[in-house]
């Protein structure tokens, strides 16, 4: 929590309770939404202006290491995911012609290749650069 520290003494001397910093610390260490957050710290039992919340928030936010710092765990998810059915299907594709063999479905299996390799590494450069997001997420209804 020293990172913390210099926001806590901040909003404290700008009227904000420890209580409601102390809300807003633990909810952006569990990597909640901004959104979520500024709605209860807002609330009426906790009586914060929209300006104070923001404040409060984007001073935490920088210590803590950015907005979106658990919203790429997705993105490496997806990322692995299509690499790994990319780069199999295109090292099936490699042992059918180097070592002799039918290739079943060559159109499918070419394209499912191409796709998981490209889909991977966009997804995986994404998530690294910090620009993945939740509702990327491809599987997603």
């Amino acid at each position: 929590m020293p990172k913390f520290n210099s926001a806590i003494d901040k909003h404290s001397k700008n009227g904000i309770s420890t209580d409601n910093i102390e809300y807003a610390i633990s909810a952006v260490k569990d990597g909640t939404k901004r959104e979520h957050i500024l709605e209860n710290l807002t609330a009426d039992y906790r009586s914060l202006t929209h300006e104070q919340g923001n404040a409060l928030l984007d001073d935490l936010f920088v210590a803590g290491g950015g907005e979106f710092k658990k919203e790429n765990r997705g993105g490496y998810l997806f990322g692995s995911m299509f690499l790994l059915v990319g780069l199999s299907c295109a090292f099936y594709i490699f042992y059918v012609l180097y070592y002799g063999g039918v290739l079943v479905r060559p159109v499918l299996v070419g394209i499912a290749a191409l796709v998981g390799i490209a889909g991977g590494v966009r997804y995986l450069v994404k998530s690294i650069k910090g620009q993945y997001r939740d509702h990327d997420e491809p599987f997603k209804d």
